[in-house]
């Protein structure tokens, strides 16, 4: 398989995956670091590594860009892909984000 096919989609995990550890941390507004001891930590390192592993895909996907010959179609495929992969991965993590928020509730941890 060609890996320039499946950056669009490691925008898309890896993207919404920032976002979602971006909301969580700086944009809920009743968020206490005190009462989430297990959930700041990771919003940081896991948002800051994707955003790392985001811009190394770009560069990827620059160079291999250069080579193409079709620009215009490959980018509107790569647009087209990476809004769905980011948006159905939207609803992944935040899904997960709630099963593990329940799961530490339930243990008490």
């Amino acid at each position: 398989m060609n890996m320039k096919k499946i950056y669009p989609f490691i925008y898309g995990i890896f993207g919404s995956l920032g976002l979602i550890c971006f909301i969580n941390v700086f944009c809920v507004f009743d968020y206490r670091i005190s009462e989430h001891p297990y959930a700041h930590p990771f919003c940081i390192i896991a948002g800051s590594l994707s955003l790392l592993v985001c811009l190394a895909i770009f560069v990827l996907d620059i160079v291999a860009f250069i080579d193409e010959n079709k620009k215009i179609r490959r980018l509107l495929i790569e647009f087209i892909i990476t809004l769905i992969s980011f948006f159905g991965f939207i609803f992944v993590w935040s899904g997960l984000w709630n099963t593990v928020s329940e799961f530490i509730k339930y243990k008490g941890w």
